[in-house]
């Protein structure tokens, strides 16, 4: 009598289909999930960047320029003293160094309800890193989940949720 070692095609032909049943309900959630992670880490870097800006108005002495093109390919910029172009390369640097976040990285992302002072700008004093009459707020979104983030009058900056389900921040 001879054994055989394997599995038949029908056996082959559940596992497969198994498979696929999986795949349809998992790739979905998995999508949902990589547009989410996107919007954190844009909101993330462009937090970041407000912060190295505050911090390095008040190491400087030096006022700092955020500035925030709201465009489809958004950017955010840090300059030394005055706004600058953050769609040009090499055009906002803090102390030779290039420094901008821009939609290029986070291509699901949209930034939308801009509102800061003049020029779209945020500014940072170099006395206290207080951005007195140039905070505001602006607000990162994609698949239903958004972030905003908001520069206060005295400098601070944070990030908040405005939609969508993202655990890690509190309701704005």
């Amino acid at each position: 009598m001879k054994t055989y070692q394997g599995m038949s095609l029908l056996e082959l032909m559940v596992v497969i289909s198994i498979s696929m049943i999986l795949m349809t309900i998992g790739v979905p959630s998995l999508l949902g999930s990589k547009q989410k992670l996107r919007t954190k880490q844009a909101a993330q870097a462009s937090y970041f960047l407000m912060q190295h800006a505050r911090s390095s108005a008040i190491a400087s002495g030096q006022e700092m320029f955020v500035s925030i093109n709201s465009s489809q390919a958004w950017c955010l910029g840090l300059n030394v003293s005055e706004p600058c172009d953050c769609q040009l390369a090499d055009s906002c640097t803090v102390f030779g160094v290039e420094s901008r976040v821009q939609y290029i990285d986070f291509p699901v992302v949209a930034l939308s309800q801009l509102r800061f002072g003049q020029n779209s700008s945020a500014v940072f004093d170099g006395a206290r890193g207080i951005a007195m009459g140039n905070s505001g707020s602006v607000v990162f979104g994609s698949g239903g989940d958004e972030l905003k983030l908001i520069v206060s009058n005295m400098g601070r900056v944070r990030l908040c949720v405005q939609a969508g389900d993202i655990r890690e921040y509190s309701q704005c």
